[in-house]
């Protein structure tokens, strides 16, 4: 198992499938350094690892990733959710497996065992005075390997 190769698959898996997105990175950036000409923006950061033994086999390794979305809505008639599900749906999208009729999982190209969202992906949209005209997912990445 190589774990830098997993989250360089992941980083580049979600580059290729997320259109539309100005900046794609694997450093994440505060959303106040992100000004609304860089946005949507799309940050990809390591968790942390779990190993779990399994007596006479590869330990089962499951790694975790998180997905930080920033948008920036400037028509204050339009809720910033409006852009935030539209990507947070590009992103289900992305994640899902490519070939599902002959296999369920995302597997990053063959180099894991599955890929998934996991959890709560949380989102935070204009507050005034706050955040204003910005938007932001926190979306909760699983990935499932051997070692």
């Amino acid at each position: 198992m190589d774990s830098e190769a997993i989250y360089a698959a992941l980083f580049e898996h979600l580059k290729s499938k997320m259109n539309g997105v100005v900046t794609i990175s694997r450093r994440l950036r505060h959303f106040n350094n992100v000004p609304a000409e860089q946005r949507p923006a799309l940050f990809i950061t390591q968790g942390n690892q779990q190993e779990m033994a399994v007596h006479g086999l590869n330990a089962k390794v499951e790694l975790a990733a998180e997905v930080y979305l920033y948008i920036s809505e400037s028509d204050s008639t339009v809720p910033p959710s409006t852009q935030l599900n539209l990507y947070i749906d590009k992103l289900r999208l992305a994640i899902k497996s490519e070939f599902p009729e002959i296999c369920e999982y995302q597997t990053l190209g063959g180099l894991v065992e599955h890929c998934w969202i996991d959890g709560t992906i949380e989102v935070y949209e204009a507050v005034e005075n706050m955040l204003d005209d910005q938007g932001i997912a926190i979306i909760p990445i699983r990935i499932l390997t051997t070692q």
